[in-house]
């Protein structure tokens, strides 16, 4: 099987960067196209205050406008060429979907490691992916922190 197309969802949340390096090594090591992808599902990143005096396509054009700027960084730090996409909805249907209209041959993203009631009452994007993609996915785990 050859890998030459990588789709890597990205949140911007701290596990982003290792999903990032991660899959820009897999990327390299294959000669594989890398495509990140945003999807912006809910009011993150707002404080509530912000949120009280502005128009449902304000919040959007927002955020679309912060993701815009995060992905712009990330791609001029990589080493390697990358493209990027915001998307708009659900995020296990917008990266399932993306990933089949770009015929990605692997997903590469992480895993919050939510467990008990926080997975219930939140579910897992990884694990709603995993069950749907039209590819393999690789799930990059966050590690724990343990001290010294």
């Amino acid at each position: 099987m050859s890998i030459q197309s990588i789709l890597c969802p990205i949140d911007f949340s701290p596990m982003s960067k290792p999903v990032l390096d991660y899959a820009v090594f897999m990327a390299q090591s294959h000669g594989a196209r890398l495509h990140l992808v945003h999807v912006i599902d809910q009011l993150q990143g707002f404080d509530s205050y912000k949120i009280l005096h502005m128009t449902a396509a304000e919040i959007t054009f927002e955020l679309e406008q912060q993701a815009k700027a995060h992905l712009a960084t990330l791609i001029t730090s990589l080493t390697i060429p990358a493209t990027s996409e915001i998307c708009f909805g659900r995020a296990p249907d917008e990266i399932t979907a993306l990933a089949a209209k770009a015929e990605c041959d692997l997903i590469i993203m992480g895993s919050h490691g939510r467990t008990g009631l926080a997975h219930l009452l939140v579910g897992s994007v990884a694990e709603a992916v995993v069950r749907h993609a039209p590819c393999p996915v690789l799930i990059v785990r966050q590690r724990e922190e343990h001290p010294a």
